[in-house]
């Protein structure tokens, strides 16, 4: 799918903001400062998606999802390698979890989800606001799959995925996730229109 390089560049604003916010919640919640950037947003299908996203296809994936409807249907996801979640968990709370006294996977499950959940309601939050359009939100939930898995999810409805690289640094250390957004192939088409509507409001 093809975007002309004025879609794409108010689609990178729009997900720079939304992430600008997250970021700001979540240094709230946190002993350490976390910056987090975006060098690289990508439109791809899902087959070249699955190609870009560099985890091996074994590895298991922490995956927070956020599913939304309307003008814009699919879902969002925040996606990390299982153990670089247990670690931003853990430089998060600035502890090491060994011997912490709660259950450790739910700990380190319910900390992602909250993360999850801020920097996809970010994402999301900024560019439908922007752009002026409606959606409902399905309850955010946690998953753990590998790669085959996770783009199996939405059946043979065809869809194109944005693809956020995402850089969370903490105390000169990096975890690398993806944010995904998925979108039904019909609904993207709405995306495109209303980023038309927002760089020609004349037309």
């Amino acid at each position: 799918m093809n975007l002309s390089p004025q879609q794409l560049d108010l689609l990178k604003e729009l997900i720079n903001i939304g992430v600008g916010k997250a970021a700001g919640l979540i240094n709230q919640m946190v002993s350490t400062h976390v910056s987090l950037d975006l060098p690289e947003i990508l439109v791809l299908s899902p087959a070249e998606c699955e190609g870009r996203l560099g985890h091996g296809y074994d590895q298991t994936l922490s995956t927070v999802r956020l599913g939304f409807r309307g003008p814009f249907s699919g879902w969002a996801g925040l996606v990390f390698p299982k153990q670089s979640a247990s670690w931003l968990v853990s430089q998060m709370l600035g502890q090491d979890l060994d011997g912490y006294p709660m259950d450790l996977d739910s700990l380190r499950i319910g900390t992602i989800q909250e993360v999850g959940n801020i920097v996809l309601n970010g994402v999301m939050g900024s560019i439908v606001n922007v752009l002026g359009v409606g959606v409902d939100y399905f309850p955010p939930d946690y998953f753990e799959s590998n790669i085959a898995d996770l783009f199996k999810d939405g059946g043979e409805n065809p869809r194109v995925i944005i693809l956020i690289k995402a850089r969370f640094s903490l105390e000169g250390t990096v975890a690398e996730g993806d944010i995904l957004i998925f979108f039904h192939m019909a609904t993207f088409e709405n995306l495109l229109a209303a980023l038309d509507r927002l760089l020609n409001p004349q037309t």
